[in-house]
């Protein structure tokens, strides 16, 4: 499920758009917002499928060795097919009707599926676990390795999801991370669980609505607030970002009460370090503690609940 950093970056690339798009339709890019956001469990739940796609696959190839000579020379001990979290993808309803409700498939890039799976079998990890009777693998061990190098480091894989849509290059990476959580929660339960898009649907989106459309709303102020910071700055040379990441860091100290304040300064000090500049991580933290410490002195900042203040 997304985290709220994963939620703040969606705000924030939408805010982007805002900020850069001459007459920008707010409402319009609020929606796509969210329409976005959504996408990102379709990558997730296609990376599940993905999985299954590549078990098909590897059974036409042992189909195929098995009609050929070298049969006698390949002994398969073990096989991806058949992975326990494999057959748990393939044989389960909720799994499968997800799929068709979101009308997601891999049949149109069957070259794709081939070629990935064309390299997992000939590598070493690949070879071990499946024909080694001796291999000391574990079928964690073996899909953890697996994914990792053959899965999340496929410049194949990688390249065709970040063109298939522009949420999905933003998304791979925690996608990646919800794919390999289902792995882990079922190795522990030996339950297939899918994961959540949201925590809690219903808070998670209010909180990205009022964080954009706050951010909008009280943009003034927050420029001003910046600025009362920045005036010994050539704001022409402060870079967009920065200023973008401050004015969301400020709307959660002033706007939302239920968020600490400690939370809200660290999350966009750390994002700015990510889509800003090499030095962005001090200026942003240095404008911005001394902005908070303006705001404290003048009790602008109101926060409710225990411990929200530090």
């Amino acid at each position: 499920m997304l985290g709220r950093r994963h939620l703040r970056i969606r705000v924030l690339n939408a805010l982007y758009t805002w900020y850069q798009t001459e007459h920008a339709d707010q409402a319009k890019i609020e929606q796509e917002m969210f329409a976005g956001t959504d996408k990102m469990y379709d990558l997730y739940l296609s990376l599940l499928l993905f999985l299954t796609e590549l078990s098909h696959h590897e059974k036409l190839y042992l189909e195929d060795v098995a009609s050929k000579f070298i049969v006698r020379k390949k002994t398969f001990h073990r096989t991806y097919s058949g992975l326990k979290f494999i057959k748990a993808l393939e044989t389960d309803t909720n799994f499968s009707e997800l799929i068709g409700k979101r009308k997601l498939s891999w049949q149109k890039e069957n070259d794709l599926v081939a070629k990935v799976f064309f390299k997992i079998r000939n590598s070493e990890k690949y070879i071990d676990f499946t024909e080694n009777d001796k291999s000391t693998l574990t079928e964690a061990d073996f899909f953890n390795a697996l994914y990792r190098e053959e899965i999340v480091e496929s410049e194949l894989l990688k390249s065709y999801l970040e063109e298939k849509s522009i949420w999905w290059e933003e998304g791979l990476e925690y996608a990646h991370i919800m794919a390999k959580r289902t792995f882990t929660s079922y190795t522990e339960s030996n339950k297939l669980e899918l994961l959540s898009l949201f925590k809690d649907a219903a808070d998670d989106k209010q909180f990205m609505t009022n964080l954009f459309r706050d951010t909008i709303r009280h943009d003034a102020e927050l420029k001003e607030l910046i600025s009362s910071r920045t005036k010994n700055w050539d704001v022409e040379r402060i870079a967009s970002m920065d200023i973008l990441l401050m004015k969301m860091a400020l709307t959660e100290v002033l706007h939302m009460q239920n968020i600490p304040l400690k939370v809200s300064i660290n999350e966009y000090i750390d994002l700015s370090k990510i889509y800003s500049t090499p030095k962005s991580k001090i200026f942003v933290n240095g404008v911005l503690d001394k902005v908070v410490e303006d705001l404290r002195n003048e009790n602008k900042i109101v926060k409710t609940g225990r411990g929200l203040l530090g």
